[in-house]
């Protein structure tokens, strides 16, 4: 557990320095992407550390990593510094102890029968990335139409994971609608790299996978009926039913 702790506060420290050096002196970015690229983030390294301390969510292993390596861009891009510093040497931590035992110390070997399907996860994590989509392809800086289609995102991402069938038909048109969002609002070539990627999403929403997860075929907690000759004997007998369902004539 404490090196599954020391690996996230790592993550942590690093995306929280990556901000000071993204928003620092000579920055690739202009500054209000800079800021949009921060908060997306910081926002991505909070859900990996609760997904793993508080839910030992596999997908966390793989977010994990993704983040800090993430962070090798700016560091090829900005000049050393002492948060740059920090960065890096966080950010290597932070993968050794992803790829290592830090994080899968804690993380399920396997999934629990109630964990969402892949495509689900993948959803709502790439939800959860808007403001990374609409940032990275633009160095020169976005206005506010662009933090519409980031903030919709997120909404729409948090819309989705608590709201049931309401949150499934908001990410089942929210995202092709943040697809044309981001080619009105992102300059061309690069609105493409968005809009790739809100309508990756958009067939996320549509899969079975997305469904499912949102409005369950069975609801926790209740009983389901299935036909008796698919119950083991054992509770049939205790039951007091032969194999047909039908109640055993007392003797």
């Amino acid at each position: 557990m404490t090196s599954s702790i020391l690996t996230t506060l790592a993550l942590l420290i690093a995306s929280l320095a990556a901000s000071l050096v993204l928003t620092g002196s000579q920055p690739f970015w202009a500054d209000d992407a800079a800021v949009m690229l921060a908060i997306g983030h910081l926002l991505l390294t909070a859900v990996t550390i609760v997904g793993a301390l508080v839910g030992a969510a596999r997908w966390a292993v793989g977010l994990g990593a993704g983040l800090a390596a993430s962070l090798a861009v700016p560091a090829i891009l900005h000049p050393i510094s002492p948060a740059w510093i920090v960065m890096v040497v966080t950010a290597a931590a932070a993968v050794a102890g992803v790829l290592g035992t830090g994080l899968r110390a804690v993380v399920r070997g396997r999934p629990p029968a109630d964990a969402p399907p892949r495509k689900a996860a993948g959803l709502a994590l790439g939800l959860l990335a808007g403001p990374l989509l609409v940032a990275v392809p633009q160095p020169s800086g976005v206005d506010a139409a662009d933090w519409v289609v980031a903030v919709g995102a997120v909404g729409i991402a948090v819309w989705y994971t608590r709201s049931g069938l309401g949150g499934l038909w908001a990410a089942r048109l929210g995202t092709p609608l943040l697809a044309v969002g981001s080619l009105l609002v992102v300059p061309l070539p690069e609105a493409g790299l968005s809009a790739a990627g809100f309508l990756l999403l958009t067939w996320l929403a549509w899969s079975v996978d997305a469904r499912v997860a949102a409005v369950p075929l069975a609801a926790p907690g209740r009983s389901v009926p299935i036909p008796a000759e698919l119950a083991p004997g054992e509770i049939l007998d205790a039951a007091g039913l032969d194999s047909r369902g039908r109640r055993k004539e007392q003797k």
